[in-house]
């Protein structure tokens, strides 16, 4: 009880001193970290590889299980934490300036266009880049502010239950969506998309990413696959979040965290029974889901869940161990790293790609799931040290300086 009552009255206090919740940096820190790890293990291809790439990422029995713990512990669920801090950014910021009886909606999307320009850049190193997406369906939440919290959870609810996803299916089947965005790895567009990677110099990425990254991330957003709909499900919840604040009230709520981290631990194991038993009901002997059947909509909502659920956990988990004097002072060192997260999450796509493609040092089909999973927690250790010696002597990143000066159209104080 007492530290639970301590814990409290240190977040009031920061919130009087700085209006900063070292929890939501250290939280997005920990979301980014989960970021890179998946990009690595991924070989940041952004793509399904042909039969021979991805052989070559798991050679041995070690690299494989490496790919399935991925696969069932981090690969969609970090996205979603750091999706739900968008919302939740968006929020904060908003409120503050309504406290200062400040419009903050205009400055807002003039934010993000900024940021829309920097994921563009962002892009042509990876196609997989998300803060174009963020800055585009940014836009729709800014229309959200003002609902009510109920229908703000209603429609959150409405699209993790797949609502987008069967409109689609409804409406298309299997079919591609987007012209040029077909995501078949055996298309025109993904080999001239693989040699760039294989073989191609910096422009050719930056070439083939340009235009046809773009194209087929929208397909993989918008189709039954669904990720646009989820993604903008977990801003709501973040916005949610905010209104009720969640992490300006940790102490009063540590016993619902416990008791929310248990269902959602129930939760999961009740999703992925559902998503095996739904993935095997139109599949052959021999024959794995082909996405043109109901059942295998049906099973990709359940591994949604399934990830939904294991993301309240990891949140829960989160703050159940910040909230201990031991654990907040261990993962309080995450704070700095997420306080940098725009700048920490470019120049890791940097790192990454340089390593990996062509154009730099070319080892893709060199480094297992094993060594690339290694390489991603050493970038993770060095990008914690840096950003903690960076902020001791600076105001913000790099890449947030900018972004922040671009908001304002003013240059920002830098220096402490």
């Amino acid at each position: 009880m007492l530290v639970r009552n301590n814990f409290s009255g240190l977040i009031h206090v920061q919130m009087q001193s700085n209006e900063r919740i070292s929890i939501i940096d250290a939280f997005r820190g920990f979301a980014l970290a989960g970021i890179v790890l998946t990009h690595m293990v991924e070989h940041y291809i952004a793509a399904m590889a042909p039969p021979d790439l991805a052989a070559s990422f798991a050679p041995g029995p070690i690299d494989q299980i490496i790919q399935g713990l991925m696969f069932i512990l981090i690969t969609g669920k970090f996205f979603a934490l750091f999706s739900f801090l968008f919302g939740l950014s968006f929020f904060i910021q908003m409120d503050r300036a309504a406290r200062k009886e400040v419009d903050f909606r205009v400055r807002f999307v003039w934010r993000l266009v900024i940021l829309l320009l920097i994921g563009y850049l962002h892009s042509l190193f990876y196609r997989g880049d998300i803060l174009t997406i963020y800055a585009i369906l940014g836009f729709f939440l800014v229309f959200f502010y003002n609902v009510r919290s109920s229908l703000l959870l209603a429609m959150a609810a409405i699209l993790l239950l797949g609502a987008g996803r069967y409109a689609v299916f409804a409406l298309y089947g299997g079919a591609t969506i987007i012209p040029g965005g077909d995501l078949a790895p055996d298309s025109s567009q993904y080999v001239v998309y693989f040699d760039a990677l294989m073989n191609g110099s910096l422009r050719d990425v930056f070439a083939s990413n340009a235009i046809n990254g773009h194209l087929t991330k929208m397909e993989f957003q918008v189709n039954f696959f669904g990720r646009w709909y989820l993604t903008f499900a977990f801003f709501l919840l973040g916005l949610w979040a905010g209104r009720i604040r969640l992490f300006q009230r940790l102490g009063e709520l540590q016993g619902s965290f416990k008791k929310a981290l248990w269902v959602s631990v129930a939760c999961m194991i009740g999703f992925m029974i559902a998503t095996a038993f739904l993935f095997s009901q139109g599949s052959g002997e021999n024959e794995g889901p082909q996405f043109d059947r109901w059942s295998d909509m049906f099973a990709l909502t359940a591994l949604d869940l399934f990830n939904f659920s294991l993301t309240i956990a990891l949140l829960c988990t989160f703050v159940l161990i910040f909230s201990r004097p031991t654990g907040g002072k261990v993962l309080g060192k995450l704070a700095p790293y997420g306080r940098m997260a725009l700048t920490n999450y470019f120049m890791q796509t940097v790192f990454g790609t340089f390593i990996l493609y062509h154009w730099g040092l070319g080892l893709m089909t060199e480094l297992p799931n094993s060594q690339t999973l290694l390489i991603a927690l050493g970038i993770i250790t060095a990008q914690v040290i840096f950003s903690s010696w960076w902020l001791s002597r600076f105001r913000y990143g790099p890449l947030e300086w900018l972004w922040r000066s671009g908001t304002y159209l003013a240059w920002q104080q830098l220096r402490r």
